[in-house]
């Protein structure tokens, strides 16, 4: 694993995270050109990645038909086992749960960082550049940067919500809102996945990323990319609380969410956006009462 560069690990890690999560099935193929595409990363890395999967035994690979899903991982197998953090993936989490809880302010610099979490600069540097690439920081001149606002007060939150009210139930009812069968049912089987694995198991990128995944997905079949980037955002803005509060999330609402998100999808298989608009109106502001 020493040879491998700190954006192979994240994308492997990330990849990982996605088959323990129930994205594919066994033999399910697996396209290098479209994980680039989601995770927004070159198809090297993704090469890259997948072949350390291979050579793991989750992925196979077959000349001229590419990669498949191989075997689901293990009851114990976790994902920090099946696949150690990189410096910077694991500092991206530690700024992420210090800037949700105010133990950084707005400004920072990687001087500060460097001496503040014991890492590297490089470190530091490739943690922020993903910060600054999820919309969450940007640079300053010189080597500050300017963490942009996150979900971190009650009036935040709150407002946050009503917005994601109005935006997200609006969405399912304009006119050209078509759900894609094919990313209906994954989305069906990630819920299913996550609902049945045993609550110690799951990881917290693997919670957020389904989440907002799915918040995400139903605003996209409105084909408008404004509805679509403005959840996009939301869901950005509302990663560091959540990553920071997942560890005190109860068993019980992550199924209730799961349950919420599976009731929605099942409505918008039978075309009824009526009842698919009240189930997510309801699920919204449920999760606002937690």
């Amino acid at each position: 694993m020493q040879e491998l560069s700190p954006l192979q690990i994240e994308v492997a890690r990330k990849l990982t995270a996605l088959i323990q999560s129930g994205r594919w099935q066994v033999g399910e193929r697996l396209s290098d050109a479209r994980l680039a595409q989601e995770l927004k990363v070159s198809r090297s890395p993704i090469r890259q990645a997948l072949n350390l999967l291979t050579r793991q035994g989750l992925v196979a690979y077959t000349s001229g038909k590419g990669y498949r899903l191989e075997r689901e991982p293990g009851s114990d197998e976790s994902l920090d086992e099946l696949m150690p953090h990189s410096e910077s993936e694991s500092l991206y989490g530690d700024l992420m749960s210090a800037r949700a809880v105010g133990r950084l302010g707005a400004e920072v610099s990687e001087a500060q960082l460097v001496e503040q979490f014991q890492v590297t600069r490089g470190a530091v540097r490739r943690a922020l550049m993903r910060f600054a690439t999820e919309g969450l920081a940007e640079r300053l001149p010189g080597h500050g940067w300017h963490f942009a606002e996150s979900l971190d007060n009650e009036q935040a939150v709150n407002e946050s919500y009503e917005f994601r009210l109005i935006v997200e139930c609006n969405a399912l009812m304009t006119p050209g809102y078509a759900p894609r069968p094919d990313q209906l049912t994954a989305l069906q089987r990630e819920q299913t996945e996550i609902l049945q694995m045993p609550v110690e198991q799951l990881q917290r990128d693997v919670w957020f990323n389904a989440n907002a995944a799915f918040h995400e997905t139903l605003a996209a079949w409105s084909n408008n990319r404004f509805l679509t980037e403005a959840v996009r955002r939301q869901n950005s803005l509302r990663r560091m609380t959540e990553y920071a509060n997942f560890g005190h999330l109860a068993e019980v609402h992550i199924h209730q969410a799961c349950t919420d998100h599976l009731g929605i999808l099942a409505a918008l298989a039978e075309g009824d956006r009526d009842y698919a608009t009240a189930l997510l109106r309801r699920h919204i502001t449920r999760s606002a009462d937690i």
